[in-house]
């Protein structure tokens, strides 16, 4: 089988109106061993048209002033929290603008004025508290929760802010009427800094939601070893809410060892610490008992 030519193998991806142009037949392109991405794009050889780079990488061949990468497809990219889709690349567009629409591509229109600024090559890429905005049309409440809470947290302690609450506060005026404008005006007030991931948020909704008094994200807990930080606290009562996420216990000995220490410390500092799991996110009934009893003990301690 002819092999395809340069403008293919220099790079992960090409249309096939460039393929043609360059003299490579119908039936090359066609051939049963000839992978495809979305249609009209063409993968390289060894290049796997399924990734997530690729299909990203064929979506921008399609894209034109106007056009823009979109909502899930969008978070991706700006490494934020993943919530469902069926794989599809998002895309979005100005109105009356055409979308593509090709199979693998989820199209969409937003209203002129929307977007702070219009996105361009070669990113193609709103502003992230546009994302957010965006997002509201497809996720639920907490899950926007989730989201708007690690953009204004950052994507960890040692990571700026892809937002902050006033970015996303315009965007959600400037999206007002939109899908998913109401989404936006439940979960502002109930989005906060110092939230290192979405399970934190869903717990912390969660305690809320029972009826709970209002946490400390990123809970300072003062030890003899050193200054830790809780996920959640109520510094009043010397509570730390913990979430144990799955690298707690696939971390190894090592791990496992700075866990306990650190759970030691703070106890010995006089908290007592409620470490939650998946499970507890999953029904929060037990975590929620356990809370409202360590709450009492501190409130009506001799």
């Amino acid at each position: 089988m002819r092999p395809l030519p340069p403008i293919v193998t220099s790079g992960p991806i090409a249309r096939v109106a460039d393929l043609r142009a360059s003299g490579v037949p119908h039936h090359r392109l066609y051939a049963s061993d000839q992978a495809r991405t979305i249609y009209g794009i063409v993968p390289a050889p060894g290049v796997d048209p399924d990734a997530f780079t690729t299909r990203v990488a064929a979506a921008k061949l399609l894209l034109k002033p106007g056009s823009f990468l979109s909502r899930r497809t969008a978070a991706k990219l700006y490494d934020l929290p993943e919530y469902g889709g069926d794989g599809a690349i998002d895309v979005g567009v100005h109105w009356p603008t055409t979308p593509p629409r090709r199979v693998g591509i989820s199209p969409h229109r937003v209203r002129e004025g929307c977007l702070l600024q219009l996105p361009s090559a070669p990113d193609w890429l709103p502003v992230p508290a546009d994302v957010w905005a965006l997002l509201a049309a497809v996720l639920t409440v907490d899950q926007l929760i989730a989201v708007g809470d690690a953009l204004i947290s950052g994507l960890s302690r040692r990571s700026r802010p892809l937002s902050s609450l006033e970015e996303l506060e315009a965007a959600r005026l400037r999206f007002s009427g939109c899908a998913g404008s109401q989404k936006m005006r439940v979960a502002l007030p109930l989005l906060r800094t110092g939230v290192e991931s979405p399970s934190e948020s869903q717990l912390r909704l969660h305690i809320l939601r029972a009826g709970f008094p209002d946490l400390v994200t990123c809970c300072p807990v003062p030890t003899n070893i050193r200054l830790f930080h809780s996920d959640l606290g109520y510094p009043q009562w010397k509570i730390a809410c913990e979430y144990e996420g799955e690298y707690h216990f696939t971390g190894g000995v090592e791990q496992a060892r700075r866990d306990v220490s650190r759970r030691e410390a703070m106890v010995d500092a006089g908290w007592i610490v409620l470490q939650a799991t998946a499970r507890d996110l999953r029904d929060p009934r037990e975590y929620l008992g356990r809370l409202a009893h360590a709450i009492y003990q501190r409130t009506h301690a001799a």
